[in-house]
């Protein structure tokens, strides 16, 4: 039997084993909407860009990985949006304020505003840190049971 993934464990340095791959985390956002709290956490990928991973406190840990699209740009439609052949629908949006740990590409506190679509496949994301351009990114579900994070000793 597995522990249970604890927020609280996701931190800048921990290592997160998703699905069986590691990655470091480099940077967090911590995040509350209203009394709502949850953690972004920017992990290394390689080959390519940093990925995400948010745990979210949907009933229990929802755990969510994000690919950012650095290959389209603009602003969302709260109407719903049509994007790679996929028809998606609003989930929520809304302003959130952030505190940033470690690598993040913001600055170290602030607000996000977000836009949030779903279809039946995943979930799509346009976020604007500090009034800045949107940035979008497209994410899946992951199951919480295939997360892992833990402290690498020295020398692992």
């Amino acid at each position: 039997m597995r522990a249970e993934l604890r927020p609280t464990q996701v931190v800048p340095g921990a290592v997160l084993e998703v699905e069986g791959t590691r990655h470091r985390v480099i940077g967090t956002l911590r995040f509350d909407w209203g009394g709502t709290r949850w953690g972004e956490h920017c992990i290394e990928s390689t080959p390519g860009p940093n990925e995400w991973l948010s745990i979210r406190p949907r009933g229990g840990a929802t755990v969510v990985h994000w690919k950012p699209r650095y290959d389209l740009f603009g602003e969302p439609d709260r109407a719903g949006m049509t994007m790679d052949g996929r028809r998606w629908t609003l989930l929520e949006a809304g302003t959130a304020t952030y505190v940033a740990e470690g690598d993040t590409g913001t600055g170290s506190h602030g607000s996000c505003d977000f836009v949030e679509f779903s279809d039946a496949q995943g979930l799509l994301v346009f976020e604007s840190f500090d009034a800045g351009v949107w940035e979008i990114s497209l994410g899946r579900l992951v199951d919480p049971s295939l997360v892992r994070s833990y402290r690498e000793v020295a020398g692992d």
